[in-house]
């Protein structure tokens, strides 16, 4: 599925938090343009205590793995850190995250793993493109419930 990666009227705040949501609905979705709409070729994304380099790790290493779950995630409570003129943002935002393996997520008994922390995200804008998109994003989980296992496909 491929959403737009653009959306025409979005102030610079709105600009900023729309970089998450891309990022998210990639994952949510499969969608591996929209992914790279919201990250930077160089970013960096940290999970628990890995961290991942480039986009081309990110996408094999991660988006490879998550996009064939059956996954959504929901951000909320953001707060957008940027100085008038500035090409450079930060956001904190609250996530929870529901995982289930892939094609199992309408089943009413299905295995799932839910997540839920806190994203701190470090932008930039795209002087190419004129898209804000993410330097570095570190998910810090508090919580989590459910079976693990779910994460590795299997």
């Amino acid at each position: 599925m491929a959403f737009q990666v653009a959306l025409a009227g979005l102030t610079t705040r709105d600009s900023i938090i729309d970089a998450v949501y891309r990022g998210t609905l990639a994952f949510d979705t499969g969608d591996a343009a929209l992914l790279e709409s919201a990250m930077t070729d160089d970013a960096v994304l940290e999970t628990g205590s890995m961290a991942l380099e480039g986009m081309g790790t990110i996408s094999a290493k991660l988006f490879g793995l998550i996009s064939r779950l059956d996954t959504t995630h929901f951000v909320t409570n953001l707060r957008v850190d940027i100085q008038d003129g500035e090409a450079t943002a930060h956001v904190t935002a609250n996530f929870l995250a529901q995982h289930y393996r892939e094609g199992q997520g309408v089943q009413p008994d299905a295995t799932r793993y839910l997540v839920g922390g806190v994203y701190l995200i470090d932008l930039v804008k795209d002087e190419k493109d004129g898209l804000w998109k993410s330097k570095h994003w570190r998910v810090k989980p508090t919580w989590s419930e459910g079976d693990r296992s779910v994460m590795s496909g299997h």
